[in-house]
């Protein structure tokens, strides 16, 4: 006797007009930012500072001024104006193609409740320590000196726009971007290196990722991006006051590395080793901490 199998048509199975099952399509944002992401708008804001000095040069010497010859203050002033437009522009830039690109959220997060003076003195001691730690490769590596002039308007610059706006880019939307996806680790040591590689110079691609690095853990460990904000304007008001006490009488400025003023291997020796004990130690303490967020956030998923 044989038995009629019955084939049952599968439950719920979704099908295309062909009858062939619809593959499935995930959302754009799911995919940003990738490296081709990240690469197109470092690729962006290094397009813009091109372009905007371009023009700035042009548009100087039409009106018969150079930046080579021209006075401290109205040397700052340029600068100043060419920053404020070249980084409007860059941060326009990126964010409309973080919209095309279909990233979502928010990017920008202020809070005071964060803030830690504390904290915050920690970081800045840190970034000292740091300097000193990295002088022998500093010293080793070409240095194209950039000179923001003298005056309120260097001080305009380097404390208020360039904190500003460097923080709303690398700590704001890279940084952003980058946890919404792959997490906290990824977030900060991506937008540490995306903050060096803008500075362009390779003096300044060294250090700036190193201090990016501090600035990001301090923008996660607070929630906020004014305390990067703060840290970046306070360590930039020191560089300031040091270009400032180490110039010289022709308007040049000395080398303000510490190897150059201690003249007492001892002395300096002693310094070094303090330097990297406390960047080792202070090392650890954070990617422990950042090892607790990653759990954290974790466990919020899952929760």
């Amino acid at each position: 006797m044989k038995e009629k199998i019955e084939q049952k048509p599968a439950e719920h199975a979704p099908e295309s007009a062909a009858g062939v099952s619809a593959p499935e399509i995930r959302p754009t944002a799911s995919r940003f930012p990738t490296i081709g992401d990240l690469l197109a708008m470092l690729g962006i804001a290094l397009a813009v500072q091109v372009v905007v000095g371009v023009v700035g040069q042009l548009l100087a010497a039409a009106y018969g001024l150079d930046f080579k010859t021209a006075a401290p203050n109205v040397l700052a002033r340029m600068t100043a104006v060419l920053y404020l437009v070249s980084m409007s522009v860059t941060l326009a830039g990126v964010l409309y193609y973080r919209h095309l690109r279909g990233g979502r959220g928010s990017w920008a997060h202020f809070s005071l409740r964060g803030l830690n003076p504390t904290l915050l003195l920690w970081a800045f001691v840190l970034i000292f320590a740091v300097g000193i730690v990295l002088e022998p490769l500093l010293r080793l590596l070409p240095d194209l000196k950039i000179d923001f002039g003298r005056g309120l308007w260097a001080i305009l610059s380097l404390v208020v726009l360039a904190p500003l706006f460097e923080e709303f880019l690398c700590r704001g939307v890279i940084l952003g971007s980058l946890r919404a996806r792959y997490g906290v680790t990824v977030a900060w040591l991506g937008s540490s290196l995306f903050f060096g590689v803008l500075h362009v110079q390779p003096v300044q691609v060294v250090s700036a990722t190193v201090i990016g690095l501090i600035l990001g853990y301090v923008c996660l460990a607070t929630e906020s991006l004014w305390s990067a904000i703060i840290l970046h304007a306070l360590n930039n008001a020191a560089a300031y006051l040091l270009m400032i006490l180490f110039v010289t009488p022709g308007g040049e400025t000395r080398s303000t590395l510490l190897i150059d003023l201690i003249h007492s291997p001892v002395l300096y020796g002693i310094i070094y080793v303090v330097a990297v004990v406390l960047c080792l130690v202070s090392g650890w303490m954070i990617w422990h901490a950042l090892h607790r967020m990653k759990e954290a956030e974790k466990n919020r998923s899952a929760a």
